[in-house]
């Protein structure tokens, strides 16, 4: 066994192009292994994961409602902090050497190094779809003298993953928990016959969510005014708005038990009243979401008792 780690480094060397001695060009790459892509898809997210070893895992991501972006996984810090080149090159296979040359990236030491954009992202993977093989060009920190090194994204088996990775993309839901866990709905000014086609379409979006993730177990809705007019009638305002979505989510099938309701009129302002844009901000519903495992943790806090309160325990027993 005490071998395989010298054969590997070798494949890396000659795969790299480099030497085995010298200022040669550290590699991490998965090298000729076709099992190094995997799909992990949902309709929350949608990834392609792709290990390399002795570092780690380079990730393709999109997420429900955002924007597709790239980043890597490291097991440990590898790569100095700084300015990175990112490239793509064709495989030593291929006949007419190609490399070109797509952007300087910002490298930070640590397991989480590089977060790249959807630009990025997106150009990265229509390198991979033509064949070309993808690269982080930086200096790893742990040598004495400056010390290149390459992380290599493969295209052996890029293709089936990226096959899950598309068909994930059209099955995701509109938006994610992070984005629908504290919803403002606005409203017009005057009383309220309905819900504006807006609030309607945003609690579409949370009722699409809660379908599927089955851990939403509580809704609060809280209705909020501006300051015109009178503040009783302000108040009963809030009321006839926060029981409008109240009533449309219990009609698309959301339990009355999961729901707790509440209105406060023009008494929790989130902007000044005393302009057109900072009251239409105040006049809304806010609706708010809780897991069972959130609210299972708010439980479990409020229960433990002080370290004060424990040591008296311990003492008078």
């Amino acid at each position: 066994m005490k071998h395989v780690r010298p054969l590997i480094w070798l494949t890396l060397v000659l795969l790299s192009g480099g030497s085995a001695r010298g200022n040669a060009t550290e590699v991490y790459s998965n090298a000729i292994n076709p099992s190094s892509w995997r799909a992990e898809t949902s309709v929350f997210s949608c990834e392609m994961v792709h290990s390399i070893p002795f570092y780690g895992e380079a990730v393709f991501r999109r997420r429900a409602g955002e924007a597709s972006a790239f980043y890597l996984r490291a097991e440990a810090s590898r790569f100095k902090p700084g300015e990175a080149q990112l490239v793509a090159y064709s495989p030593v296979w291929a006949n007419q050497p190609q490399r070109e040359e797509l952007a300087v990236v910002g490298m930070k030491q640590g397991t989480r190094p590089l977060w790249l954009s959807h630009r990025l992202t997106e150009r990265m993977l229509s390198r991979l779809n033509a064949g070309l093989e993808v690269g982080i060009e930086h200096e790893v920190w742990y040598h004495n003298t400056p010390a290149p090194a390459r992380l290599s994204v493969s295209t052996i088996g890029f293709r089936d993953a990226y096959d899950e990775y598309l068909a994930c993309l059209s099955s995701l839901i509109p938006r994610n928990y992070d984005q629908l866990k504290r919803t403002s709905l606005l409203f017009p000014g005057g009383i309220s016959d309905g819900l504006p086609r807006d609030a309607e379409t945003r609690l579409d979006h949370i009722l699409e969510l809660v379908k599927h993730d089955t851990k939403v177990k509580a809704f609060y809705i809280d209705g909020h005014t501006d300051s015109v007019g009178d503040r009783d009638e302000n108040l009963e305002l809030s009321k006839t708005r926060a029981e409008l979505v109240y009533q449309y989510l219990i009609h698309r099938g959301v339990p009355e038990e999961w729901i707790t309701l509440r209105w406060h009129g023009e008494r929790y302002p989130v902007a000044s009243n005393d302009t057109a844009a900072g009251r239409a901000k105040n006049r809304r519903v806010t609706v708010r979401l809780e897991r069972a495992d959130e609210m299972q943790k708010l439980e479990l806090a409020a229960e433990k008792p002080a370290p004060a309160q424990t040591e008296r325990g311990r003492a008078e027993l």
